[in-house]
């Protein structure tokens, strides 16, 4: 009896053993099926929907966030209408600034020796009076702005916008800061140091490139850092860097041309910058994944070969027009460039949106690396004999609606198909200037006709 007793419990505990065991396999297939677990493998290039982790703040910095995908998960507006504008005055664009915005609405700008809080409404909150301003960067407590004036980076309240230290370099600095996930602040200078900065201001480390530094560096989720070395006007270095979070150099891999951009670190964890006429996809081992353009190198001294030298800036920093951009496309040649030194925009979907300095955008599959469409942006009308020019950096929601500015004085919104979703024309050029997504989906960009637009429904 007891024996029949006991049949009906053992049973029970190998039934119970089993189903343990089928949702724990079910739980680990989920964990790889869906995306929550990353494929690190070295020569990764698959596309992960794992979005990045969210700041608090919907665009705290140049390109959105330190991994600098350009991209925002919310939907951009349906038409081109405008909520306002603001005079930041002078040619606000050429300093090539960013927009920050914050979880409450506000709105931070460079310009015309200012720093400039907005409400979302678009009233003055605050302005305060700085040197040569450009890239605000907001940490992630939303309670201090970074930003570069002169050769020096500051750090201002966000509240007044009152100085709370000053940390200088040996030459200029330009585009902002990047602010780590430990609030570590990471600023290259065209002394050619690239400085990493404690909160409190005090150095925590610097290394010495090969060349100037113009570009703000990219960071990935293990902490680790990635810069793009030179500049057009001001010294060539076609090496990018990694460093750790400690600044111990990880790598360094030449890309043979004369200056490189921002890395934009896509959801599938590979580096995505543009040297200048070559899109570069590297691993963060600093593999060679792919490339995209012309089989071109940089002659010494001078352009990638079948271009004209860039003419530097007469003295620097002053600002350079277009009209000294040497042109990315060679009619002579035939080739066509894929990249200027634009920072591509990046979908979670893989889809790359990429400008050159001849005016013209691309979006390729970084799947297939197969390009979807090209769009050709209009002429520059105040220059003869330079048509078209760099574009502002281009950015994507979750649409997949890309949005840039162009020397054409005009505002695009593309659909992901190519088409033409709105323009909106300004009274300057929109060139090489970092727009910004609101939480609500509206865009912030700068033109040089001096105003701040914001452009939403």
């Amino acid at each position: 009896m007891n024996e029949i007793n006991q049949r009906p419990g053992k049973g029970l505990a190998i039934v119970i053993v089993l189903a343990v065991l089928v949702v724990a396999g079910l739980a680990v297939g989920s964990y790889y099926l869906f995306g929550f677990k990353k494929n690190n493998a070295s020569n990764n290039t698959s596309t992960s929907t794992t979005l990045w982790p969210k700041s608090n703040n919907p665009w705290s910095m140049f390109h959105g966030n330190y991994n600098h995908t350009g991209y925002a998960d919310v939907s951009g507006p349906a038409t081109n209408q405008l909520k306002w504008k603001y005079l930041v005055g002078g040619k606000v664009g050429i300093g090539a600034n960013s927009v920050v915005v914050s979880k409450e609405g506000t709105v931070f700008v460079a310009g015309n020796n200012k720093i400039i809080a907005l409400n979302a409404d678009g009233s003055l909150k605050w302005a305060k009076d700085y040197i040569s301003t450009q890239g605000p960067s907001l940490s992630e407590d939303g309670t201090t702005l970074y930003f570069d004036s002169d050769t020096s980076l500051i750090a201002a309240s966000s509240l007044d916008g009152s100085k709370k230290w000053e940390f200088k370099t040996g030459n200029n600095v330009v585009f902002g800061p990047t602010i780590g996930p430990d609030g570590t602040i990471y600023q290259g200078s065209w002394d050619k140091y690239f400085y990493a900065i404690n909160p409190d201001g005090t150095l925590k480390w610097k290394y010495l490139t090969k060349g100037t530094i113009s570009y703000p560096a990219s960071i990935d989720k293990n902490g680790n850092i990635y810069l793009g070395g030179g500049d057009a006007h001001f010294g060539p270095d076609g090496n990018i860097y990694a460093f750790d979070k400690d600044g111990k150099s990880l790598w360094t891999y030449d890309t043979k041309m004369l200056r490189v951009g921002s890395p934009a670190i896509g959801y599938d964890d590979l580096l995505y910058f543009p040297a200048s006429p070559v899109l570069f996809v590297l691993n963060t081992e600093g593999k060679l994944v792919w490339k995209k353009g012309p089989d071109v190198t940089a002659i010494p001294g001078g352009a990638p070969n079948g271009a004209a030298p860039v003419a530097p800036c007469d003295p620097p920093p002053a600002p350079c027009s277009s009209a000294t951009n040497a042109p990315d496309n060679n009619s002579a040649t035939g080739r066509e460039d894929i990249a200027g030194i634009i920072t591509p925009a990046i979908t979670p979907d893989g889809i790359i949106y990429i400008g050159t300095s001849q005016g013209k955008i691309f979006a390729i599959d970084s799947k297939t690396q197969e390009t979807k469409w090209t769009y050709q942006t209009g002429k520059n009308p105040e220059q003869k004999g330079v048509d078209y020019g760099l574009p502002s950096f281009v950015m994507a929601d979750k649409d997949g609606t890309s949005y840039f500015g162009s020397v054409d004085y005009k505002f695009y919104a593309m659909t992901k198909d190519g088409k033409v979703k709105w323009t909106y024309e300004t009274g300057g050029k929109i060139m090489e200037a970092a727009p910004a997504i609101g939480a609500d989906g509206t865009i912030y960009f700068t033109s040089e006709d001096g105003y701040l637009y914001a452009i939403g429904s």
